[in-house]
């Protein structure tokens, strides 16, 4: 069985936090891929501030010299808000052979109840969370979640489950955001590219992005 992360976001711009945190699910996973996935229209936050074109482009050029990490443009194809239950159905029902595993930080998980679907997201699909070392759900969070119920404790458990389960994975600690990293480019920083690889740097300055 093939072994597939899906791992969602504005990427505005891709960083290196990004790619770590994919690297961080191949490692720990087990995982053949990672499907890079930007969205088209969020539900709960501001739209991007390039467009979808610009994201997946830039995308490209971060995944370009590693075959685990491959842009997704599932979501840009599709119109509407980009809920991730819609395109975890989408990938099963298009990919049966695959099992899939979604991607998604401690604080996106902590905001779940808020998301579209979100127990057909939880029931349906295999989740796989970030979280940095110490940190932990909130216990209202945790009763709403029924993470007593979900959590399993190792990948074999995680991929043997099939649907319905969640693994935790404790050692992420990189806290880099699309947002420092746009406030950093706009100001100019010297240290504005370090997060950013040169092929991108050279792509956000050509286009005249951030």
């Amino acid at each position: 069985m093939i072994k597939i992360g899906v791992f969602g976001g504005m990427f505005d711009p891709v960083h290196a936090g990004h790619l770590e945190a994919a690297h961080y699910a191949v490692a720990a996973l087990g995982l053949d891929k990672v499907l890079m996935v930007p969205c088209q229209t969020p539900n709960h936050r501001n739209t991007a501030f390039v467009s979808g074109e610009h994201r997946l482009a830039m995308l490209a050029l971060a995944c370009a010299e590693d075959p685990t990490l491959e842009p997704c443009s599932i979501e840009l194809d599709r119109e509407g808000v980009s809920y991730s239950v819609d395109t975890m159905a989408q990938l099963r029902s298009a990919y049966p052979d695959c099992s899939f595993v979604f991607l998604l930080g401690l604080d996106a998980f902590e905001s779940l109840p808020k998301w579209e679907r979100w127990e057909e997201l939880l029931d349906d699909n295999l989740l796989a969370v970030f979280a940095r070392p110490g940190s932990e759900l909130s216990t209202e969070s945790s009763a709403k979640l029924n993470i007593a119920e979900r959590t399993v404790v190792s990948v074999d458990e995680l991929f043997a489950a099939g649907r319905g389960k969640v693994l935790m994975l404790n050692g992420m600690a990189n806290s880099l955001s699309s947002t420092a990293v746009r406030a950093s480019l706009k100001s100019g920083s010297e240290e504005a590219n370090a997060p950013i690889l040169e092929a991108l740097s050279r792509y956000i300055a050509s286009h005249k992005l951030y």
